[in-house]
């Protein structure tokens, strides 16, 4: 006796929602680490700690920069197809 098949769910939406929030999650992260690095370059006296914070709040904005796109990009690809 053949057994019919049965229609499975597709894991990939549980997973693609479960990248969503990790990619909100990392992006708020890295937004409020390069908001403090940018509040302690403005606010620091000394030359080397501005350098410091200077290039902190460069790396921590590219990194938030890049995880505002990827959380986009994912935010597209869990929108229902038309």
């Amino acid at each position: 006796m053949v057994r019919k098949k049965r229609a499975r769910a597709k894991k990939t939406s549980k997973s693609l929602k479960d990248r969503v929030n990790l990619a909100w999650k990392n992006f708020l992260l890295f937004l409020i680490i390069s908001i403090i690095s940018f509040v302690l370059y403005t606010f620091s006296s000394n030359e080397l700690l501005k350098n410091f914070f200077g290039v902190l709040l460069i790396i921590f904005g590219f990194l938030t920069f890049a995880l505002l796109i990827s959380f986009i990009v994912l935010l597209i690809l869990r929108a229902p197809k038309k």
